[in-house]
């Protein structure tokens, strides 16, 4: 009997200490490096800014949704610095403004465009961490993104 009871307690004390070894060891992470933040300025043609509004971007494992601020900015971090992403507009009611699909590429230039087939190409540098975009709503519901250079917010009269 003594020696069934000295066994459970050197499993017990087995069991304790494989348990306390994953204590405190790293899980796998993504690398930084594989990421890129983004500061969107949301806009319609004339200008104004889509405040209210909610940006969804998303891939098949992967959705991350941000609100859009006064200005028509939001910020996100963590997507990915290569691929595709769907990015999807929504306004106050849920309701879809917009969507796009982005295609994320690293080259030796930072630039961005949309394509005659509506597909926005961002390219970033391996040393860049953030992007700036802008993103025009289209009356017909499209979306069109070019480089933020200045990162101020535009006038109507600058826009023209």
């Amino acid at each position: 009997m003594m020696c069934i009871q000295k066994m459970g307690a050197v499993l017990l004390l087995l069991l304790l200490l494989s348990g306390c070894a994953g204590i405190g060891t790293a899980s796998p992470e993504k690398d930084d490096e594989d990421e890129i933040s983004v500061s969107a300025l949301f806009q319609t043609e004339n200008g104004d800014a889509l405040y209210g509004s909610a940006a969804c971007f998303s891939t098949e494992a992967y959705s991350e949704h941000c609100q859009v601020d006064s200005e028509g900015i939001a910020n996100i971090s963590g997507l990915p610095r290569s691929g595709e992403l769907l990015l999807t507009l929504f306004d106050q009611q849920q309701e879809v403004q917009g969507a796009m699909t982005l295609y994320f590429d690293q080259g030796d230039v930072i630039d961005a465009t949309t394509s005659q087939d509506g597909i926005g190409h961002i390219t970033v540098r391996n040393d860049t961490s953030e992007v700036a975009l802008i993103f025009v709503l289209e009356e017909d519901g499209s979306l069109q993104c070019a480089l933020w250079l200045a990162r101020t917010v535009p006038t109507n009269e600058n826009l023209s």
